[in-house]
């Protein structure tokens, strides 16, 4: 351990989470990017995504990941990427069935 009580593993992983959210930070959705109300969100939180480096609350960042049907998930993901990598890390993702559904996200960016 170090002085600070971190595993030099998770002083890697922390400056490769502070690297991913320097790569990514500042995306945002396409500005026209759109998806439902009554299944996704409201307009505020879409605003949300088209806005960079707003964190989002654990519940809309989990609608987010979770919806299959935005026109650029790729967009989407590397706007939501830093916050969903310290998520995942900090074991806060709770797919509503397995870890397979986050590849599954993964695999639609």
């Amino acid at each position: 351990m170090t002085q600070t009580g971190r595993t030099p593993s998770r002083l890697r992983l922390d400056a490769a989470l502070a690297d991913l959210a320097t790569t990514f930070g500042g995306m945002t959705a396409v500005p026209d990017e759109d998806n439902c109300e009554c299944h996704w969100g409201s307009a505020e939180e879409l605003a949300q995504l088209k806005t960079p480096d707003v964190e989002l609350a654990p519940d809309l960042l989990r609608r987010t990941w979770q919806a299959v049907d935005w026109r650029d998930h790729g967009a989407v993901l590397r706007r939501i990427l830093p916050q969903f990598a310290a998520a995942l890390v900090d074991g806060r993702v709770e797919p509503l069935f397995d870890m397979g559904d986050v590849g599954q996200s993964f695999a639609r960016g």
